[in-house]
C-alpha cells in the first residue's frame, strides 16, 4: 500500500504509473473502485483528488485507511455556486499541470466540466501526446441539450479533443452523443459502491414488523423530499407503515410540519448507522426531481432493498427495469407515488417478488466491474483527437 504524508502519498515502487485518474474528492464509494482498477493496471495507477471533502458531504469519512492505489490530494480554495437547486462546488486548488509533466503519464482520466483541472489534463494531453479521457456523469433524459451557447461550445471543444470517454449509464451517454462524441469512444461503467460493507446485515437486525419506507440524502428540494412526504401522507401506508427520512438541510423544517406522526426525521447517519436502516426497511424511496446518479440506489440493493425512484435520477433510470428490480414514478407525482405507497401498504409482497432483481443489479454494478469498464475503455482507446 502506499505511504501518505502531508496529505499525500509517496511512491513506493521505481517505475512510474502510466495512469492519472483526477477526482473530485476521496468519496467513499470510488476507492473500491480505484482499488480493483490499480490491481487491474498492476500498480500503475495515480489517483489526484482535487480535495479531500467538500462542504455538502460533510457526513461522509475520508476511508484513508481503505486506500490501497498511490494517490494525491491537492487540496486549496473551495466555493461554490447554485445549480439545478443545489450547490455546484468549485476549487481552486494547488497546480495539476506540473505533477502531470514530472510523472509523464501515458494517459490521463479527468471529469468536471467546472474543473480547472479538466483543462489542465487536456492541455498536458494535447503538449505531450498522451491520451486524454474524459469522465462525464451528466445525464440527458427526455428533452434536448439546454440550450447554453457558450457553456455548450466549451463542451463540445472538450468531447472533439478527447480521445475516449467513461460515463456511468445511457443516459450519460446520450448526453456526450449531444455534444458530439462518437458512439464507439462512449464506454459505459456504471457507478459502484462497497457491496461487501453493504450487504453484511447487523447480527441484531430483524425484519420491520410494519412496512417501512426509508429516504436517504440531503433535504433540499430537488431531491423531492416533500414529494415522498406528501405522497405517504396521501396513502394508505400512512396507516399502517412507516417512513424513515435519514438526512438533513434546509427543507427539514417544512418537511416537519408537513409529516404525519410515523414519519422519522432521524437527522444525518453514519455509514454503519445507515447500513442498519437499509436492513431494517421495506423498500427506499429515491423522488429527486434531477439526479446526476444517486449511489443511495446502488447501497441498497448491495443490502437487497429495492428502490422506488423517480425516472429523473439517472441510477434509476439507468439500472432499474419497473417491475423486475424496482418501482419507478414520474418526477415529481405525488398521486403516483402515493399509489406504490398504497401498494406497499396492501400488498408488501409484491417488493419481496422483486429481491432477486435487485441482487442481480448489485451484481452487476460491483467495484470489480466497474473498474473492469473503465480498464477496457483505456486500453481501447485510440487517439481520434483534431489538431
Amino acid at each position: 500500500m502506499p505511504r501518505s504524508k502531508g496529505g499525500a502519498s509517496i511512491a513506493t515502487r521505481s517505475d512510474r504509473p502510466s495512469v492519472a485518474v483526477v477526482t473530485e474528492i476521496v468519496a467513499p464509494y470510488r476507492i473500491p473502485v480505484f482499488n480493483e482498477l490499480a490491481r487491474l493496471l498492476e500498480g500503475r495507477l495515480h489517483v489526484y483528488f482535487i480535495a479531500e471533502s467538500e462542504r455538502r458531504r460533510g457526513d461522509w469519512p475520508v476511508m484513508r485507511d481503505a486506500i490501497e492505489f498511490e494517490h494525491t490530494v491537492l487540496g486549496g480554495l473551495q466555493a461554490s455556486l447554485p445549480y439545478r437547486g443545489d450547490r455546484l462546488p468549485l476549487y481552486l486548488s494547488r497546480p495539476l499541470l506540473p505533477r502531470l509533466r514530472r510523472e509523464r503519464f501515458d494517459t490521463v482520466v479527468v471529469g468536471g466540466w467546472n474543473h480547472l483541472e479538466c483543462y489542465q489534463a487536456l492541455l498536458y494531453a494535447r503538449r505531450s501526446g498522451a491520451r486524454f479521457v474524459f469522465w462525464s456523469e451528466t445525464p440527458l433524459f427526455d428533452k434536448p441539450l439546454d440550450s447554453r451557447p457558450a457553456r455548450n461550445a466549451v463542451k463540445r471543444a472538450v468531447v472533439q479533443r478527447a480521445d475516449g470517454f467513461v460515463t456511468p449509464g445511457v443516459s450519460g451517454a446520450r448526453y456526450l452523443k449531444a455534444l458530439g462524441a462518437a458512439p464507439e469512444s462512449i464506454h459505459i461503467a456504471p457507478n459502484a459502491v462497497d457491496n461487501d460493507f453493504w450487504s453484511e446485515r447487523p447480527a441484531d437486525v430483524t425484519d420491520p414488523t410494519v412496512p417501512t419506507v426509508l429516504f436517504v440524502g440531503r433535504l433540499i428540494e430537488i431531491k423531492g423530499i416533500r414529494v415522498a412526504v406528501e405522497a405517504f401522507r396521501r396513502s394508505q401506508l400512512a396507516s399502517v407503515g412507516r417512513l424513515v427520512v435519514a438526512g438533513d438541510g434546509p427543507e427539514r423544517a417544512a418537511v416537519g410540519r408537513l409529516a404525519p406522526a410515523n414519519v422519522s426525521l432521524l437527522g444525518p447517519q453514519q455509514m454503519t448507522a445507515l447500513r442498519r436502516l437499509y436492513h431494517s426497511s421495506t423498500a427506499l424511496v429515491f423522488p429527486s426531481n434531477w439526479e446526476v446518479w444517486g449511489v443511495v440506489v446502488n447501497e441498497a440493493a448491495a443490502a437487497g432493498l429495492p428502490t422506488i425512484g423517480s425516472d429523473r435520477a439517472a441510477a434509476v433510470r439507468d439500472q432499474i427495469e419497473d417491475e423486475v428490480d424496482g418501482l419507478v414514478f414520474p418526477a415529481g407525482d405525488v398521486d403516483a407515488l402515493a399509489r406504490i405507497f398504497d401498494r406497499v401498504a396492501t400488498d408488501p409482497e409484491s417488493l419481496v417478488r422483486l429481491r432477486p432483481g435487485v441482487r442481480a443489479l448489485a451484481e452487476r454494478a460491483s467495484p470489480r466491474a466497474c473498474a473492469e469498464r473503465i480498464a477496457a475503455a483505456l486500453v481501447r482507446t485510440t487517439s481520434g483527437r483534431t489538431s
